[in-house]
């Protein structure tokens, strides 16, 4: 079985579906060496005009910028691996979300925002436990990069008949595995492994519909209870123990938790 969704994962990012993942992977693989060069990294991202802009963008932003970064190197230099790792997802993320998930029902606009208040909600969540806010938001803005895999199976069978949603633990897994053998989230595990992301990112994402054991799946789990909300709709029952955890037990302190969330969310999408 492990083969199996290797080589799903590996067809999918072969058909090229997926836009910069080489570009990402090469980057990513240097920055997980001990002794990568900011110089080498910057040469590699020469190549990639879409990444150089936003790297660029974003180290000579107010909250970074002390003095103007003129080159690419500099600006790696600036910003460090962490940041660096979050560019990448939001680039990787807003890449691919330009499509519409048709085998959904789910418009390319609505996929981004979903996108966003997931990484929001979860990035806000991280923060009350004192976790790393740059991997909790990554982690929720390529949660449901899975359905892409999904998404291109569903289209080649030329299927007519969407995915059936389950509830909001479940999201469409029992179908997704039905019909295409993983669910959503084992693929986007998968292709994020094989996008060089670190560990901790694609084992949480690959596990997102598991009862959540440690703080980081926590945070997503809140991140896609705000998603649940504020884009499908839904109120669902929090988990109480999650809940308590993060000092979300009360209906007043979840209602502040998820209007922060929104304010902030709106902001992100309003600058993207």
């Amino acid at each position: 079985m492990p083969h199996e969704l290797s080589a799903t994962v590996r067809a999918f990012l072969a058909a090229g579906t997926l836009p910069l993942s080489r570009s990402i992977t090469r980057i990513q693989e240097m920055l997980r060496r001990a002794d990568y060069h900011a110089a080498e990294l910057a040469d590699h991202m020469h190549t990639d005009p879409m990444l150089t802009a936003r790297v660029m963008s974003v180290a000579n932003s107010a909250y970074f910028a002390q003095s103007p970064c003129e080159t690419i190197s500099d600006a790696v230099n600036r910003l460090g691996s962490t940041q660096l790792l979050r560019i990448f997802a939001q680039v990787l993320a807003g890449a691919a979300m330009v499509e519409p998930l048709k085998a959904y029902g789910l418009p390319a606009e609505q996929i981004w925002r979903r996108a966003v208040y997931t990484a929001v909600g979860a990035e806000l969540a991280a923060a009350r436990k004192g976790e790393d806010r740059s991997v909790a938001y990554m982690i929720g803005l390529l949660h449901e990069i899975g359905k892409l895999v999904i998404n291109r199976q569903w289209a080649r069978q030329h299927s007519a008949k969407l995915l059936a949603f389950g509830d909001f633990e479940t999201g469409y897994s029992a179908d997704e595995r039905a019909r295409y053998k993983y669910d959503q989230a084992v693929l986007g595990g998968e292709l994020l492994k094989q996008l060089a992301f670190p560990e901790t990112v694609y084992r949480i994402v690959r596990t997102q519909y598991r009862n959540p054991q440690e703080p980081l799946s926590r945070a997503l789990y809140l991140g896609r209870l705000a998603q649940a909300v504020h884009c499908s709709a839904l109120r669902p029952e929090p988990d109480l123990r999650v809940a308590e955890l993060f000092d979300l037990a009360s209906n007043r302190k979840l209602d502040a938790f998820l209007t922060a969330v929104h304010t902030e969310a709106q902001n992100r999408i309003q600058v993207a």
